[in-house]
């Protein structure tokens, strides 16, 4: 299969944005005391540039002037909103529950640019549909927000999904070998130039730059928006797979922290992730490369796997891999849990 690229004019429009504009974000962050600064519960060490996130956002705004990415306003507009208030969240504080009904609402109206039928009956039957995708979406949005935790991680596993996606949406036939684009290429390859660059500033030992909420929220909404349109266009539930590495660690670990009635918007080290770094002792870019191959393994099964004619392997795929990440992610856990639990004993009994 070939694979399309944009032309030349739009790869200059989506590369310049992400070059000019991160350096000149971190030049007057530093200016202007825009620090991430470590607490007990932190990853990092050093009072670090924060809130650079917002220059993914910025980007694509940049590139849809000077090309025909042609999105809604909505998009535009409930994008920018849910990225402003994660900003200003960034730079003091914003109440969780603020945040979540901004959430609610900016998901609402991304669910309704997703095609539909025209049908009334079919609408009234997709209510559920849409209040099920509004929720997953919100889900999406606070599972990225919690996994932007140590350099690189959530860089690098977004960089895996949205090739992937990018793959996808230059390969994908149908029945009589037409392609499917389900999305403008120009907002994948914007979204992939943007994090290529932040990678510079963040894959290190000592990140120079983080994208707070700002970056993870947006990122997600973008993600989110995506894999809405691939599942609309195609029918494929396993695409949800794209992204299931983050899912499961997220998904789970606040689970976790629920049953144990502990608030999980309240920084802590229980994702596994972070297990790995501060019990494992393993550097932040090794576990975020873990991650992410684990994550590419997983694409690759979906996207080259014939199963798209199939509803029941399409089912079938997402329980068995799902499943098998689960089973992978309790067992991991429970060996650092168990870790921690042996080196608290330790201190105690050498304070005795």
């Amino acid at each position: 299969m070939e694979i399309s690229l944009p032309n030349i004019n739009n790869l200059i429009a989506v590369i310049i944005p992400p070059i000019i504009l991160f350096p000149v974000y971190y030049y007057f962050a530093v200016r202007l005391g825009i620090y991430d600064t470590p607490i007990g519960r932190s990853s990092h060490v050093r009072k670090t540039v924060t809130g650079s996130g917002i220059i993914f956002t910025l980007c694509l705004l940049v590139t849809s002037l000077f090309t025909n990415l042609n999105l809604s306003y909505y998009f535009y507009i409930s994008l920018g909103f849910v990225v402003l208030v994660s900003f200003v969240d960034d730079l003091i504080f914003v109440k969780n529950s603020y945040r979540f009904i901004v959430q609610l609402i900016v998901m609402g109206v991304l669910v309704s640019l997703i095609p539909v039928s025209e049908n009334n009956n079919a609408m009234i039957e997709k209510i559920p549909i849409w209040v099920g995708a509004i929720i997953f979406g919100v889900c999406i949005i606070n599972g990225f927000n919690f996994m932007d935790g140590i350099n690189g991680m959530l860089s690098s596993n977004s960089l895996v999904v949205l090739l992937s996606l990018a793959y996808l949406n230059s390969t994908l036939t149908d029945a009589e070998g037409h392609l499917i684009q389900f999305a403008n290429p120009i907002i994948i390859y914007s979204l992939i130039a943007s994090l290529i660059v932040f990678l510079f500033f963040n894959f290190r030992y000592h990140a120079k730059m983080f994208m707070g909420d700002a970056g993870s929220v947006g990122i997600a909404f973008i993600i989110t928006y995506l894999i809405f349109m691939l599942i609309s266009k195609t029918g494929n539930l396993s695409y949800i797979l794209l992204f299931s590495v983050l899912g499961i660690d997220s998904g789970l670990t606040v689970i976790y922290k629920l049953i144990l009635k502990e608030n999980i918007f309240i920084p802590h080290r229980d994702f596994l992730f972070k297990k790995l770094v501060h019990i494992g002792k393993i550097v932040h870019i090794k576990v975020s490369l873990i991650y992410a191959s684990i994550q590419a393994f997983i694409n690759a099964i979906v996207i080259f796997l014939p199963i798209n004619k199939s509803v029941y392997a399409q089912i079938s795929l997402v329980f068995i891999l799902i499943s098998a990440q689960i089973a992978l992610f309790i067992i991991v856990r429970n060996r650092y849990t168990k870790t921690r639990i042996s080196n608290v004993f330790i201190e105690k009994k050498t304070k005795d």
